[in-house]
């Protein structure tokens, strides 16, 4: 692997589609709770660790859909 591996999470695939990143994590939560709702540690942990465990992967990837959803 050579650079800087980098990645990209998102609640919208669109915006994901458009930066091609090299790796990148979609949820389905809220627009402003990329990482998580607020106050839901656990999920916001499950969240980043899903998307920083693709930094040791070789790129470029699929994007990783995270079953992550908003709660009503």
């Amino acid at each position: 692997m050579e650079g800087i591996a980098t990645t990209l999470t998102s609640w919208n695939a669109g915006t994901i589609y458009a930066a091609a990143p090299p790796r990148a994590t979609v949820t389905r939560l809220n627009r402003g709770a990329t990482l998580g709702q607020p106050y839901d540690a656990a999920q916001q942990r499950r969240i980043l660790e899903a998307t920083l465990v693709l930094l040791a992967q070789d790129a470029p990837l699929d994007i990783v859909r995270l079953k992550e959803e908003a709660k009503e």
